[in-house]
């Protein structure tokens, strides 16, 4: 009977140390834990880092590009750039001088851009070289500018006076080289048909004129449409 107490004793001692043995597990248990999650998260902000750092970042370079159109806009009187009517017969002061060869100007073009053709004379009659009093109206002259290539509108298709007001031979053409781009324009001198539409409305003959030798300057201008 008196050794009960030392069982006792003894089996107090064994609970104790078993849970005090059971707590240190657990203890290093969560030990084992703790350093597990911590090895985990630094393997994560280890591949975290290496993703981060192993993306190619975007750049860029600047390359500027310039387009200069410089204009492109020549005339050129090609034959006929000084046009000299003869009167010397009585028929010419009665008929006029119908258009030939010799009393056609040639010329082209060369625009980047569509274009207008004006024409017109420089005051409106034609001054005498002996004497400047000498006048002769200047719708005496006509002039036609036929069809040429395409493209554009011809408007003095027919016989047209010269006037001092411009006048649009050609409207609208498209932009081309001289070669697209050849004109002519066919005058005459004081015709019946010119007659017909011209404010003088008489012939040379009939306007009485006086003897000189008559001039006037007459310009072709080319402007971008």
């Amino acid at each position: 009977m008196q050794k009960k107490p030392e069982t006792l004793a003894n089996s107090f001692f064994s609970y104790t140390f078993t849970i005090k043995s059971l707590t240190e597990k657990k203890q290093i248990t969560n030990l084992k834990n703790r350093a597990m999650r911590k090895l985990v998260l630094g393997a994560a902000m280890l591949l975290f880092a290496q993703f981060g750092f192993g993306q190619a970042i975007a750049d860029q370079a600047v390359i500027p590009i310039s387009v200069t159109l410089n204009s492109i806009l020549r005339l050129t009187i090609i034959s006929g750039g000084n046009i000299q009517f003869v009167v010397n017969t009585i028929d010419d002061y009665t008929n006029g001088i119908a258009n030939s060869d010799r009393y056609t100007t040639t010329f082209s073009v060369a625009s980047s851009r569509d274009f207008d053709v004006l024409l017109n004379a420089e005051t409106a009659n034609l001054l005498g070289t002996d004497d400047v009093a000498n006048v002769l109206p200047v719708d005496n002259i006509g002039f036609v500018c036929p069809v040429a290539g395409t493209g554009g509108t011809f408007n003095a298709t027919s016989v047209t006076p010269l006037d001092v007001a411009q006048f649009t031979l050609i409207t609208a053409r498209p932009a081309g080289g001289s070669t697209d781009n050849e004109f002519t324009v066919q005058w005459e001198l004081a015709t019946t048909a010119l007659i017909g539409v011209n404010t003088t409305g008489a012939t040379l003959l009939e306007q009485s004129l006086n003897p000189d030798n008559y001039v006037v300057n007459t310009f072709i201008v080319v402007d971008p449409n």
